[in-house]
């Protein structure tokens, strides 16, 4: 009888590979939940780092806004100004919006007002005329505003802006002559010649200046022309950008300047 219930004893014991002490079963439960609390807290990390960067991507809603708003009335502006022949008259406006959202919202801004405004005018009146904006009123109005946002004084931010002014010009001039098949430029230079010849014969002069002199000539008048553009938009811009800036003298004018213009005594300091 004693051996019957020693051998159903040891039939009813699990066998050792199933025996868990104590010893083990405590140092295993405490490594899991140290395991589990530093997971949970270095995905709580990162996705704290996360949302921190997608916070940092997003531009902010008013300076979209403003961006939008800039661009179309630049785009529509230049559009009808083209389509009723008052470029002429309009012509130190068109880099105005660029100027404002350079100086409310950075350079980035900026970019993005000339490139929506680009996207308008090639919707509107085809890449032709968007790309003679972005050429003779863009990138000027960029100059300006990055000149401006880093306090440069006029006597460096007129003659860059003029640089931007003048291969804006013979930027248009190429891409007009890529678009038609032939060489404005020259075409130019030789009804200049014929004008001056003619004019020559009727006086009865015998020089004629030569083609290279008349080309000399004419990139002198263009460099001329941008620093007289530039330096007007200078005066401009003083009194159009006192309440479009916090400052109120973004463009860094002088002190003779502002009192010249009739600037308010705050923004003289």
């Amino acid at each position: 009888k004693r051996r019957t219930d020693a051998c159903t004893a040891q039939k009813r014991r699990p066998p050792n590979c199933f025996r868990r002490s104590s010893t083990t079963i405590i140092p295993r439960a405490m490594a899991a939940a140290v395991a589990a609390a530093f997971g949970a807290s270095t995905a709580g990390e990162v996705e704290n780092k996360n949302k921190k960067t997608r916070k940092s991507n997003k531009l902010p809603t008013r300076m979209v806004v403003e961006t939008a708003m800039l661009a179309a009335m630049t785009g529509l502006s230049f559009h009808l100004s083209a389509s009723f022949r008052l470029e002429t008259y309009l012509g130190s406006l068109f880099p105005l919006p660029i100027v404002v959202a350079s100086a409310r919202w950075g350079d980035v801004a900026a970019w993005r007002t000339l490139l929506v405004a680009f996207l308008l005018l090639t919707l509107l009146s085809g890449p032709l005329r968007a790309s003679n904006y972005a050429c003779l009123h863009g990138f000027t109005g960029l100059a300006l505003g990055m000149c401006w946002k880093r306090k440069f004084s006029w006597v460096q931010s007129v003659p860059i802006s003029a640089l931007a002014r003048t291969i804006g010009v013979f930027s248009s001039l190429a891409i007009s002559s890529l678009v038609i098949r032939e060489n404005v430029l020259r075409l130019m230079v030789q009804q200049v010649y014929a004008l001056i010849d003619q004019i020559c014969a009727t006086l009865g002069a015998t020089f004629v200046p030569n083609m290279t002199a008349i080309l000399c000539v004419a990139f002198v008048f263009v460099i001329l022309n941008s620093l007289s553009y530039t330096l007007i938009l200078h005066l401009v811009y003083s009194i159009a950008l006192v309440t479009a800036t916090p400052d109120g003298n973004f463009s860094n004018a002088p002190l003779k300047v502002r009192r010249s213009l009739g600037l308010p005594s705050a923004f003289m300091q």
